[in-house]
């Protein structure tokens, strides 16, 4: 009577883990990880301009959105903050360029005179986001 064995010899299993191996480091450096987290980053500069304005106006007195440079209590971490609320740290690999810092009346306009645009940028990924100047609305878009 033969004995049959079913599963996989060690040798089957070492060349598995190889062309995993091999599959992994060929595929890993084609992964744009700065691109999707400033996507994700332009979501909360966003969402943070909006949180801002909506305090104000609930409030009906001013509030302040700062970034991108140390806002967070004095740390060397760059991010985002809006008074009064958690910051948002930036993540590595991406940078923002633009406004430093806005202000909104009680009526949730902002304190820029003209569309103001702030820009994220990680990898290949670059969003643009513009702050209108009597509305406060704020968009992405490919230019303002």
């Amino acid at each position: 009577m033969s004995r049959r064995c079913n599963g996989f010899s060690l040798i089957e299993l070492i060349v598995i883990i190889v062309i995993m191996g091999i599959l992994t480091a060929y595929a890993a450096p084609r992964l744009n990880f700065a691109g999707h987290a400033a996507s994700d980053y332009a979501e909360i500069v966003k969402s943070s301009i909006r949180l801002a304005q909506k305090l104000a106006i609930a409030h009906r007195t001013t509030h302040t959105i700062t970034f991108p440079v140390n806002p967070c209590n004095g740390s060397s971490v760059n991010g985002l903050r809006v008074a009064g609320e958690q910051c948002d740290p930036l993540p590595n690999g991406v940078s923002v360029s633009g406004l430093g810092t806005v202000t909104f009346n009680g009526l949730g306009r902002p304190n820029v005179a003209t569309v103001t645009t702030i820009t994220v940028s990680g990898g290949d990924v670059i969003k643009v986001i513009c702050l209108e100047p009597e509305t406060g609305y704020v968009h992405e878009e490919t230019a303002c």
